[in-house]
């Protein structure tokens, strides 16, 4: 009987043997792949092993030819079949995370089919880089280590390897990344304010797989805790509209938080017509920008502070709201 052989990666150790296998044959049911496991048509280091089994550093994996025909690995695309990123896209690349300025209107991750969605592009662009890796993982895949909104801008980090994915969690359970945005809000913030609520999901979104809204201060059993810093940094008029361009530090990364926290202190985000906020006509049409990401402590030897300017459509409103920038925008 022929055989297929599968090099595991650094990534791959510690994982089960099924989850791999599965991985590995997407068309496969479980009880067929449990099947093959029990007949040693999966074999590691040229043993039968069950499916619990947890891959040891430097393992091989065979899988019978005949079930392996439709194996889904990316290492198996043509190089045409599989693109980078733009690179104007790209803040920072290491081995271990990836750091991208996200572009208006695509969603991190699509939330119906057929849809763009930029976990799939980095999933691409991370497979387009290892494609001819030999220690390539065979589990491992990339993902968003934290959430932007759709129409929210500017910097995210995604996983390049386990250790990145597993120490930046880490760092953001132990709020030791310091989040910054940037964003136009309605009204005069006349000073920075600190706000403390309790931020719950709507009861009429509950079931929702797709869009959600939540609520400040209600008395749901949901409610979790949320911690804002809102420093003004310029004034100026949008259309006969006061704005103003506001720093947000966030402590706790709570679906909306920014969003439903200023207008429940009566500043919604210019445009923000889902939390109050006045419908306006631009090419964007809400500005709440991801700026930057601060390290408390060293992480994986990045810089202590990554930093991602907004874009030329929130800066186009900025100027013709007549907001005296701040230098370092």
């Amino acid at each position: 009987m022929e055989f297929i052989r599968f090099k595991t990666g650094k990534d791959d150790e510690g994982r089960r043997l099924d989850r791999i296998a599965k991985k590995l044959l997407s068309e496969e049911n479980l009880s067929q792949l449990y099947k093959a496991l029990r007949n040693g048509l999966i074999r590691v280091n040229e043993k039968k092993q069950k499916g619990e089994y947890r891959i040891q550093k430097g393992d091989e994996i065979k899988i019978a030819s005949f079930l392996a025909e439709n194996a889904v690995l990316a290492g198996k695309k043509n190089q045409e079949e599989i693109t980078p990123l733009p690179e104007e896209w790209i803040v920072l690349r290491t081995q271990e995370l990836l750091f991208l300025n996200k572009p208006y209107d695509l969603p991190v991750q699509k939330s119906k089919a057929g849809e763009q969605a930029l976990n799939v592009l980095v999933q691409e662009d991370y497979d387009f880089f290892n494609s001819k890796n030999a220690q390539k993982s065979l589990s491992f895949g990339t993902g968003p280590l934290h959430r932007l909104d759709r129409r929210t801008t500017g910097l995210i980090a995604f996983s390049q390897n386990l250790e990145g994915a597993q120490a930046f969690s880490k760092a953001i359970q132990e709020h030791r990344i310091k989040k910054t945005y940037l964003a136009i809000v309605e009204g005069a913030l006349e000073k920075t304010e600190i706000w403390t609520e309790k931020i719950s999901r709507n009861e009429k979104d509950l079931n929702s797989l797709k869009f959600h809204t939540v609520s400040v201060n209600s008395d749901s059993e949901n409610s979790k805790e949320s911690n804002t810093v809102a420093i003004p940094l310029a004034y100026g008029k949008y259309k006969g509209i006061q704005v103003t361009l506001v720093k947000f530090i966030i402590s706790t990364g709570r679906t909306h938080q920014i969003r439903a926290t200023s207008a429940y202190h009566a500043h919604p985000l210019l445009g923000d017509t889902v939390y109050g906020g006045k419908k306006i006509s631009e090419k964007q049409n809400l500005f709440l920008h991801s700026y930057s990401l601060e390290f408390l402590d060293n992480l994986l030897s990045l810089p202590k502070k990554i930093v991602c300017p907004p874009g030329e459509n929130f800066v186009s409103v900025l100027k013709s709201a007549l907001i005296n920038l701040p230098c370092e925008l």
